[in-house]
């Protein structure tokens, strides 16, 4: 059985490569369906072939909505294909819609059209079953949960002093939003409550590229003593010297499904604050994670202040039987069986 992965592997996030490697590991031959190339390689798809997709609105999205027709268009026609050469196209559900929708309608109907097409669904949990359950009228058995594996040993320390770079303070409390800077995730929310609850001890190191709305915003900010911006992509090689400089990794998201970054400060066993929602009582244990309620003007500023209390405590939360269930031949050996439970 061949597997054309869309995409095999990504220079942002090491998720496909890590899914890739164990997938080859259990015996799959993965070949890479790279963005833009879907059409092209198509062709080369045999019957009993899985071609699995993890972010199909670069297939049909565009901002002019004669275009997004057009590709909406095409890429249907390339669903049928699949569908009378017998090939499964399974689809790993990572967001309910993207982040950036600018047809909104057109996006809920090709997105529903998308779920009839595949053979098979994957999601990262069973809050996530729910809602596509109930958004796109998928049924419960189409559906299946493989957790988002960890990143355990993936980043290497190089041995950086991140604070003597950023002129910080060994006895400082650092707080650290770490990722693409986008408004959903909340930072001007994030800017707010630290500036409430700073005290000469406290920073806040902001690192990462910002689109352009943000970019600007961050750059009109006045009150920004303690608050460190690093505004670039933060290379691969810095990201762990990074983490472990920091004491609480924030992330007040405005939508969240599944977190990369969540999982990724879990790998480095870093205490997290971030809105309550299902995704952490699935995937976090207690002292974890320090949630609030969105809803609440002041939650994001008092679960800051209270992650450092529950860091100064010094518990020792279950990582090991968290990052045990989240290991990548386990998750490899899961996805398997969902490609050759296939009838």
């Amino acid at each position: 059985m061949k597997v054309w992965m869309w995409p095999k592997s990504s220079q942002l996030n090491f998720y496909n490569d890590l899914l890739s490697d164990s997938l080859s590991g259990a015996g799959m031959d993965i070949v890479d369906l790279r963005h833009g190339k879907l059409m092209l390689k198509l062709g080369g798809v045999k019957t009993g072939d899985v071609v699995h997709i993890h972010w199909m609105h670069h297939a049909y999205q565009n901002e002019n909505l004669l275009l997004f027709i057009v590709k909406s268009f095409f890429f249907i026609c390339s669903m049928v294909y699949l569908k009378l050469r017998r090939v499964q196209l399974i689809w790993t559900i990572h967001n309910l819609y993207p982040h950036h929708m600018k047809f909104i309608g057109m996006e809920r109907f090709m997105r529903s059209l998308i779920c009839r097409f595949c053979s098979k669904l994957i999601v990262a949990s069973d809050s996530i079953k729910s809602k596509v359950m109930s958004e796109f009228g998928v049924p419960a058995s189409k559906l299946f949960v493989v957790k988002h594996g960890h990143y355990l040993g993936v980043y290497k320390p190089k041995g950086m002093n991140i604070r003597e770079l950023y002129n910080i303070n060994d006895d400082a409390d650092v707080y650290l939003f770490l990722g693409a800077i986008k408004a959903y995730k909340g930072v001007e929310d994030l800017i707010e409550a630290f500036n409430a609850v700073k005290t000469r001890q406290t920073y806040l190191i902001i690192a990462g590229k910002a689109d352009q709305e943000m970019l600007e915003y961050l750059k009109s900010v006045k009150d920004n003593q303690n608050i460190v911006m690093d505004l670039r992509f933060i290379p691969n090689e810095e990201v762990a010297d990074l983490i472990s400089a920091v004491d609480v990794m924030v992330m007040p998201y405005k939508e969240i499904t599944t977190s990369g970054t969540a999982i990724l400060g879990l790998s480095f066993k870093k205490l997290i604050v971030m809105p309550d929602n299902d995704f952490i009582h699935e995937y976090f244990k207690e002292d974890m994670v320090v949630s609030y309620e969105p809803a609440d003007g002041n939650g994001l500023q008092n679960a800051m202040k209270a992650a450092l209390n529950v860091k100064r405590e010094e518990n020792t939360p279950k990582y090991e039987e968290v990052l045990k269930e989240l290991e990548w031949s386990a998750i490899a050996q899961q996805v398997k069986n969902v490609y050759q439970g296939w009838g």
